[in-house]
C-alpha cells in the first residue's frame, strides 16, 4: 500500500503552540494515517540550511523537517514567496515586488526541499506538495 507524503512549506509539530489551531493542519488531519510521512520546513532559522531532514515520530507519524538560513528565509519566504507569489496569487498586482535573487533564492530553497526529501521517500509513496512556496518543487523531485 502507498504510504501518503505531505510537503508543506511549515510543518505543524505535534505539541507547538498553535500548530493545529487552523489551516492545513486541520483540513488533512484526516489523511494523516500511521505510517504516513509529513515534511517541510521546522519554522527555525540556522546558520546554514540544512541539507538534511531531521525526522520526529508521533502517534505513528513522521514528521521531518529542515530548517533555513536567515539569507534563504529572506530571499525565499519573505521575498519571493510574499513579496511576488502571494499577490500575484490573490490579483493584488500593485503590490507586487520582483526582485530576481529571491526568485533565485526562491528555486534554490525548492531544490533544498527536494534535495532532502529525496532519501526519505520511497518507491510507491504518494507526495501531495501544498503551499505556492513549493510551485518548483515537483520539477526539483523529477531531477
Amino acid at each position: 500500500m502507498s504510504r501518503l507524503v505531505i510537503v508543506s512549506n511549515r510543518v505543524p509539530m505535534p505539541g507547538e503552540r498553535g500548530a493545529r489551531a487552523g489551516g492545513l493542519a486541520v483540513a488533512l488531519a484526516d489523511a494523516l494515517q500511521p505510517g504516513a510521512l509529513w515534511f517541510g520546513w521546522s519554522g527555525k532559522r540556522a546558520a546554514g540550511t540544512s541539507t538534511e531532514a531531521v525526522i520526529h515520530h508521533h502517534e505513528g507519524i513522521d514528521y521531518a523537517t529542515i530548517d533555513l538560513s536567515e539569507s534563504d528565509y529572506r530571499r525565499f519566504y519573505v521575498g519571493f514567496s510574499n513579496g511576488a507569489l502571494w499577490p500575484l496569487l490573490h490579483f493584488r498586482t500593485g503590490l507586487l515586488n520582483f526582485q530576481r535573487d529571491e526568485y533565485e533564492g526562491y528555486l534554490e530553497v525548492n531544490r533544498a526541499f527536494a534535495k532532502a526529501l529525496q532519501p526519505l521517500l520511497r518507491p510507491d509513496d504518494v507526495i501531495w506538495i501544498h503551499d505556492y512556496q513549493l510551485l518548483t518543487m515537483a520539477a526539483a523531485l523529477r531531477a
